[in-house]
């Protein structure tokens, strides 16, 4: 009896749900923009007309034009592309330490700008990545929302005029036996002084922890690209205040797993970079058909390259208030290199279209 009392329900459900389905093409489609970067495309149709530039609306052709991907750690489908070969500006924030107390021993505070600095050494001299020093404050706490992140990659990237921004949480520096290195028994202090003198270090009981997150950030949208914890350790055996960095630390088991670590990590760092588009911000003036990029020979450009151009849109968040998404729209106009110099180029808008608004250059 009950299955015959529920008969009505379900009809109605499912008429219900055919209603709803033949009615959603009258709704009218998302304002989002199809043609968003980090959002695969289907192939365009050659038969279609192009976007016109020159206007901050997203024109109904947009979703028309197919848009550099954004690809993923071993998702690089051409390792002969050009823009492999252009070094792509990157920021490095100091990190931030979530347990300060963790590196009194040893005074390791200058972890916090040393670290990076360490990451940042083994990408300037192994991979096509350029940038300024470390920057002398950190990132934003972990405890801000998703778009204070975005906005705070945003704001460093465009005062160091980069491309990326790298920045990372040092977790945990602990000892997890303090007293075996500055206040050990006698026959700890045996054990202490066999370890030291055979470098034997499986029943070494001074280990000593660093874990670390590391995130990645597209400068202009301040999307993230990459997001890992790290973690190693090794063995401590110091009792003086040597400093984090210095060539006594460098000397210990522990500085070297640091270093080991650190070098890691800008390896995968170097895979994430490597697999995203050159791209740099450009300079426009209404009625003028040059602009200025904000990239050069430094960068592996020279006179004659031609590039992409993307527009930068700004789309309202539906759920918090004064929030704004940041998308790029790929337009089918193009950037011809006239003159190059070694931190910016001159660029002729193909075609002699002008263009009003923000926009970006890439490469194809």
């Amino acid at each position: 009896m009950g299955s015959l009392h529920t008969l009505p329900q379900r009809i109605n459900s499912l008429l219900l749900t055919c209603i709803i389905s033949l009615s959603s093409p009258v709704l009218g489609n998302s304002i989002v923009p199809d043609d968003i970067a980090y959002k695969p495309q289907p192939a365009p149709n050659p038969s279609e007309s192009g976007v016109v530039v020159g206007t901050s609306e997203l024109p109904a052709t947009a979703a028309r034009v197919s848009s550099t991907q954004y690809l993923a750690k071993g998702q690089c489908p051409d390792q002969s592309r050009s823009h492999d070969n252009l070094s792509k500006a990157l920021a490095i924030t100091q990190f931030l330490r979530s347990s300060p107390h963790t590196a009194n021993a040893g005074n390791l505070f200058a972890a916090e700008s040393g670290l990076p600095e360490l990451i940042r050494a083994q990408l300037r001299q192994k991979f096509q990545a350029t940038g300024p020093a470390v920057m002398p404050w950190g990132f934003a706490q972990a405890d801000l929302s998703e778009s204070q992140l975005k906005q705070q990659a945003q704001k460093i990237a465009r005062q160091m005029r980069t491309q990326f921004v790298i920045s990372g949480t040092i977790v945990d520096m602990s000892m997890l036996a303090p007293d075996t290195t500055y206040n050990p028994s006698l026959y700890r202090q045996f054990a202490n002084g066999f370890h030291d003198l055979t470098h034997l270090k499986m029943f070494d009981q001074r280990t000593r922890v660093m874990s670390l997150e590391v995130q990645l950030r597209d400068g202009f949208t301040g999307e993230l690209l990459f997001n890992k914890s790290y973690s190693t350790n090794g063995i401590w055996n110091q009792r003086q205040p040597i400093g984090f960095g210095s060539p006594a630390f460098a000397k210990t088991h522990y500085g070297k797993r640091v270093k080991s670590l650190a070098n890691k990590i800008s390896t995968e760092l170097a895979q994430i970079i490597h697999c995203q588009p050159f791209m740099a911000a450009i300079d426009s003036a209404p009625g003028q058909t040059q602009v200025l990029l904000h990239g050069g020979a430094n960068n592996g450009l020279h006179a004659g390259d031609n590039l992409s151009l993307y527009q930068v849109i700004m789309v309202g968040s539906n759920n918090e208030y004064q929030v704004s998404d940041t998308r790029l729209v790929k337009r089918e106009t193009r950037l011809h290199l006239s003159e190059v110099y070694p931190t910016h180029s001159i660029a002729v808008v193909e075609g002699g279209s002008y263009l009003n608004g923000s926009y970006l250059a890439a490469s194809e």
